[in-house]
């Protein structure tokens, strides 16, 4: 059992809540840095048993071409300076938070959050590719800007407000806001040494993810009886609509990252973060970066939930996306056109709405001078000359 910093109270009858411990997965993985040290230029890979994933350093004196290597894999895995303790009273709290009545979270869905705030039940429909439904129930936090910052003005649907369920599970918000400052910050930490190794400037990144509206997002597999077949679908496949994303280590196992075609298992230890490059990434360095194809399945004999958090790292929706020059790299046609951040955050949610309802399409950006005042998704796909 895990015992939490803040305890979480009863919902109805007052009795205190205890949630399972997550579960370690510490075998094969150094043991995390207990301070200072030389930063490793050799190439590290970190076998977990199913995968060895590259491990890259943070800070400027990693080696460019191992980072570069990393990036072409798509997913890579850095030491977290989040704080385990942290990530365990996190868990804590959002297990608590999915253990109560269906009624309840219901009532924690936040009207015109667009998939950034608040609940969302389990999905029925299949996603993506997946032949089977997606079960998995998530709840949706980040931060927010200033009522006139003219971000939130421009694009009101990308920055609703955040909401916490403190009235069901005392202490979750304070939790849940402390863990998304922190994985943000080590976010643009990875940024900052992703961008060294391609060669731009050191802010370059900082820069556009400036009030960016960046997302923490948890889902949670409830246990399986009787237990499904192994390599069943839990989560369809699919590629994040952003430039990084921050994936601590989960409670139980089921990641898996396509690699060289081939599908292949993922245990994040602890004292680690899985980093996996976005389309926005892919994008900016014309394919040198390759978006991670990621899917969650079934272990054998798995029989309990499985929660994972991840940190989604947009650029502010008013970012252009060109490609970069990459030193030492043979100039290649651009693939991608440049857009707008919010240009290409709106197709991608898009394509999503088709396949899971969760994601609906967003609202148009107001025009400049108008202020917007409605953030609600849309429903429904667009019409022939909508603008986005």
């Amino acid at each position: 059992m895990v015992t939490l910093r803040r305890p979480v109270e009863g919902l109805t009858t007052g009795h205190r809540l205890e949630c399972p411990a997550p579960r370690s997965t510490t075998t094969s993985a150094p043991p995390p840095p207990t301070g200072p040290g030389p930063v490793p230029d050799l190439p590290i890979r970190i076998d977990q048993g199913h995968v060895m994933l590259t491990e890259i350093p943070l800070g400027p004196h990693g080696d460019r071409e191992h980072i570069r290597g990393a990036l072409r894999d798509g997913s890579f895995l850095v030491r977290s300076t989040v704080p385990e303790s942290l990530l365990d009273e996190a868990h804590g709290f959002l297990l608590a938070f999915f253990a109560l009545p269906s009624e309840a979270k219901a009532d924690c869905r936040v009207p015109g959050g667009n998939g950034q705030s608040g609940y969302a039940p389990p999905q029925v429909a299949t996603a993506g590719k997946s032949t089977t439904a997606d079960c998995g129930e998530l709840f949706r936090w980040g931060s927010t800007l200033p009522a006139g910052h003219p971000l939130r003005v421009r694009f009101p649907a990308r920055y609703p407000a955040p909401y916490f369920p403190d009235h069901l599970v005392p202490g979750i918000g304070s939790a849940l806001r402390e863990l998304h400052g922190r994985m943000l910050r080590f976010q643009h930490d990875v940024a900052r040494t992703v961008g060294g190794a391609l060669g731009a400037h050191p802010d370059y990144f900082s820069e556009i993810l400036e009030d960016g509206p960046v997302v923490n997002r948890a889902i949670w597999h409830p246990p399986s009886d009787p237990v499904p077949p192994a390599g069943r679908a839990r989560a369809a496949e699919y590629r994040d609509p952003d430039l990084i994303t921050a994936q601590p280590r989960a409670t139980a196992g089921g990641l898996q990252v396509l690699i060289d075609h081939e599908w292949t298992a993922v245990d994040v230890p602890e004292g680690y973060a899985a980093v996996n490059v976005g389309t926005v990434l892919d994008r900016l360095t014309n394919g040198l970066a390759r978006a991670a194809v990621q899917r969650v399945v079934a272990v054998p004999g798995q029989r309990e939930g499985r929660l994972s958090i991840a940190q989604f790292c947009h650029p502010a929706p008013w970012a252009t996306l060109a490609p970069l020059p990459v030193p030492g790299r043979v100039e290649r046609p651009h693939r991608f056109p440049a857009l707008t951040a919010e240009e290409l955050f709106q197709r991608s949610v898009y394509r999503m709405s088709r396949f899971d309802s969760r994601y609906q399409p967003l609202e148009p950006p107001a025009p400049f001078g108008v202020a917007a005042t409605a953030g609600y998704a849309r429903r429904g796909p667009r019409r022939p000359g909508d603008r986005i």
